[in-house]
């Protein structure tokens, strides 16, 4: 038995409830007229087949495609390494360390404090950075309140203004207490701790503002931006550490 609702046919099942009645549609076939007429065009012209398409070797389109995806494959390995957890890009090795030389020397730190003392009267710094003994930056105390702070640089020869900056709360101490035996025995503790290759180490000195600040600071990069960094107070003692495995840990 069949219903009718909307204009569509439906059958009702044994429960009571429609279902739609569905009927295959018929065609008929098709005459001899009608498949000349589908292989002509609107002109009565009979209708050309495409030209087939020139075909290649099976075998060189699977070799093209293993190369590609080989490559593919090689390539994304490659940036998957060299890529962080969020897809940061690893930055550029730095150079590995030629050989040793002690971060800094007695008579280095005496030539310079002379220098210094020629350049600006005293010896008064609010901060000393050290990249080896022909590459050291100072900062001053201002000539006056308000003054910027000026830094001086020196390449190993001579002692050059290079820019000034605001003081900050940062405090004035004498270049003599830094004792350039506690910074190589700091600089080869951190040295010691480092697992990978050497490209160069850096100390800081700033006398400590809060019981949270620290007068020495030292950090030895590694090639793969990995590193060690160490504090400590004026007389060499530990204050913390830090190890960097590499760049993603930056």
């Amino acid at each position: 038995m069949s219903d009718r609702v909307r204009g569509k046919a439906y059958r009702r099942k044994a429960n009571g409830e429609l279902a739609e009645d569905r009927q295959w549609q018929r065609y008929r076939r098709p005459s001899a007229d009608d498949v000349t007429r589908e292989n002509r065009d609107t002109s009565g012209q009979p209708i050309e087949p495409p030209a087939p398409p020139n075909r290649r070797r099976p075998g060189g389109r699977w070799l093209v495609g293993v190369a590609v995806i080989g490559a593919g494959a090689v390539g994304f390995l490659l940036l998957s390494e060299a890529e962080g957890p969020d897809g940061e890009r690893a930055p550029d090795p730095l150079p590995a360390e030629e050989r040793y030389r002690p971060i800094i020397d007695q008579a280095t730190l005496d030539e310079v404090a002379a220098e210094l003392r020629r350049a600006t009267g005293a010896t008064a710094v609010l901060e000393v950075w050290i990249d080896g003994s022909d590459a050291i930056r100072l900062t001053v105390p201002p000539a006056a309140d308000g003054d910027l702070a000026e830094e001086y640089g020196w390449d190993g020869a001579v002692l050059e203004k290079t820019s000034a900056s605001q003081p900050g709360d940062r405090v004035s101490f004498p270049l003599d207490v830094v004792d350039p035996d506690v910074l190589v025995e700091i600089d080869e503790q951190a040295r010691s701790r480092s697992d990978g290759t050497i490209s160069d180490s850096r100390a800081r000195i700033r006398k400590p503002v809060t019981e949270y600040d620290e007068w020495i600071y030292v950090k030895v990069d590694e090639v793969d931006h990995g590193g060690v960094a160490v504090w400590a107070d004026i007389d060499g003692q530990p204050e913390g550490d830090l190890v960097h495995e590499d760049w993603r840990d930056d």
